[in-house]
Order: structure tokens, then C-alpha cells, then sequence
């Protein structure tokens, strides 16, 4: 399978307050600022933002690592939607529904520290940090409520392969972002977009044994005894830009549709790259991907933005040269 895509360049993230989520993103985790500047509104259009909507961003990497940025955008008049609200008194969705769920980070063990960073700083934690063992794989993970109720989990690979977490340069207490994970809807559609369109390696497709659903479902913040199924894709030989799907078979919830888009707060946007979007174009299209923006010159690269199975919105950009 000739590879379409490339991993997972940029997470954006639509938040409200753009110095406070710095002071978690910047200040605290010590991601490094690579840009900061309004968006121009060419490209704000291209995304469908409303005309009369401006946005300053801040992009961050790990050390300036390519994959797995963070862009965080700010909106004027400010985004009051949020992509995803399902934890807290009177939230509208709940963990079961389709769609964008989180994204994580690695961290330096002890846990504790991070959490005592992150708790200094305002932020709840949904969980306590779980630490388990599957298979040769050991993790420690937990789960918060970040800028605008976003889900971050952060997690230790006590025993992780090097194909999944990248060694940490020295110095640095957080990752990029390794991976997002999205509630997945219907299984088959989403290995044909992943899988067949995108040309992504699948390292996991299997639903979850009855020895470690209890486990699995505390992970992922669902009841006990719920079916699961995990599906996971990656740029073969990138350890970072991952993604996971989670099936809840017969608990699937409602689509968060048009959700994710940016405009909105939280998790808004995945950005790709390609080398031919006319070519991803038809495959994604034979895929049953739905073309939301149509392949076009926009703020100074050829860019598509993409509805995949689950309600997400992709940005792919085609590679220069």
C-alpha cells in the first residue's frame, strides 16, 4: 500500500483564551513556540469561519519536532461551541458519542509531578493515573480537563516500543502530541479512509477481550462491561501523529456532527500532508470520504479540507516541491 498521507502534522485546537492556554501549553509544559500571527482571512474562509470572524494562532512543537504540533487559535468575536462537552454538571454529549475525543501527551515519570504541575496550574483531573500491563506493553495514564474543557491525557510508556513513543530529548518534561483518539462509528468505513485512502499501517484491530475490558473501559471513561474495539494508525516508522479509534458496538452514541470545524473551541482541525491531493482527493473519495473544501490555492500552499467516517474534519496541504 504506496503511502497517500503523511502522519499527523498539526492538532488546532479552538480556545477562548489564547494567553491562558499558553500558560498550560508554553508556560507549564514547555512546548516551543514556533509562530505566532493572525490568520489571514483567505484562509479562515477556505475553513468556513464566518466572514466578519478574525483569529490570531500560536503553532507550538516539542523542540520543534515536525509531527504532532499543537496550533491553538483564537477567535474575535469569540467561539462559544464547544467540538466536544462531555464531562461536568449538565454537559450535552456524552463519552459515547462519534467523534473527536483527546489528545495525548507523554510525560516523565513520576506521574505525580505532571499532575501536581497541572493541578497547580487550575486544571481537574477526570481520573486517577491507572497504571496497567497488557501484553509486553506496560502504561500509566490519567485524564483532564484542559483549555475550554478540552480532554488531555497524559500517560508514562513504561514499556513502550520505540514505535509509539519517541525518546524524549533531555531537558524535556512533555511530548508532542503522539496521539488523538476519536470515537469511532462504523469500523469497515473507517479502515477504508485510514487504510485504503490514506495508506496509513494499522498496528491494532481487534476488539478487547473480556480479561481487559473492565480495564479498558476505566481508560476510556465508559462503564464497566462495555464493549470495545480499538483500531490504531500511523505513518509507518513515525512513532508520533498517531490515531485511535474506539467502536462502542451497540453504546455508540450520536454524531457530533459539524462539530468539529474551526470556529469552534476545542479539538477543531487534523492537518496533513500529501503529495498529490487530486490524487487523495479520488481516493478518499472512493473511500466515502466527503470533500468539504475542493482542492485550492490558499495561503500560499494547495490545500483540501476533508470530512472523514467519524465527524472529523482533515486539512490536508499538498508538500512543496
Amino acid at each position: 500500500m504506496a503511502l497517500a498521507a503523511s502522519a499527523l502534522q498539526v492538532v488546532t485546537l479552538g480556545v477562548s483564551d489564547l494567553r491562558e492556554s499558553l500558560r498550560l501549553f508554553h508556560d507549564l509544559m514547555g512546548l516551543q513556540i514556533d509562530r505566532e500571527a493572525a490568520l489571514p482571512e483567505e484562509l479562515l474562509r477556505f475553513w468556513g469561519v464566518a466572514a466578519g470572524v478574525s483569529a490570531r494562532a500560536v503553532e507550538l512543537s516539542c523542540g520543534g519536532y515536525p509531527v504532532g504540533r499543537l496550533r491553538l487559535v483564537a477567535f474575535d468575536p469569540p467561539a462559544r461551541q464547544r467540538a466536544r462537552d462531555d464531562h461536568g454538571p449538565g454537559c450535552p454529549d456524552t463519552p459515547f458519542d462519534v467523534g473527536p475525543k483527546a489528545i495525548d501527551f507523554y510525560v516523565r515519570p513520576p506521574i505525580t509531578d505532571a499532575v501536581k504541575d497541572i493541578e497547580g496550574a487550575g486544571y481537574r483531573f477526570r481520573s486517577a493515573p491507572i497504571r496497567y500491563e497488557i501484553g509486553p506493553y506496560e502504561s500509566e495514564e490519567l485524564l483532564f480537563s484542559g483549555p475550554d474543557n478540552t480532554p488531555i491525557l497524559i500517560m508514562i510508556g513504561h514499556r513502550h516500543p520505540e514505535s509509539s513513543q519517541r525518546r524524549l530529548p533531555p531537558g524535556v518534561r512533555y511530548s508532542e502530541v503522539p496521539t488523538v483518539s476519536i470515537r469511532c462509528a462504523d469500523i469497515a468505513a473507517t479502515r477504508r479512509f485510514y487504510g485504503e485512502a490514506l495508506g496509513l499501517h494499522c498496528g491494532t484491530d481487534a476488539e478487547v477481550t473480556d480479561e481487559f475490558r473492565d480495564l479498558a473501559c476505566t481508560l476510556t471513561g465508559v462503564p464497566k462491561g462495555s464493549r470495545l474495539h480499538f483500531l490504531t494508525y500511523q505513518k509507518q516508522g513515525e512513532p508520533s501523529g498517531k490515531t485511535l479509534l474506539i467502536h462502542l458496538f451497540e453504546r455508540t452514541g450520536r454524531r457530533l456532527t459539524d462539530r468539529m470545524r474551526p470556529g469552534n473551541l476545542g479539538i477543531t482541525l487534523y492537518t496533513y500532508e500529501a503529495d498529490d491531493l487530486v490524487g487523495l482527493r479520488a481516493r478518499l473519495m472512493a473511500a466515502g470520504g466527503a470533500i468539504v473544501a475542493e482542492p485550492a490555492h490558499c495561503a500560499g500552499r494547495q490545500r483540501m479540507l476533508v470530512k472523514g467516517p467519524n465527524e472529523e474534519l482533515f486539512e490536508f496541504l499538498e508538500q512543496a516541491g
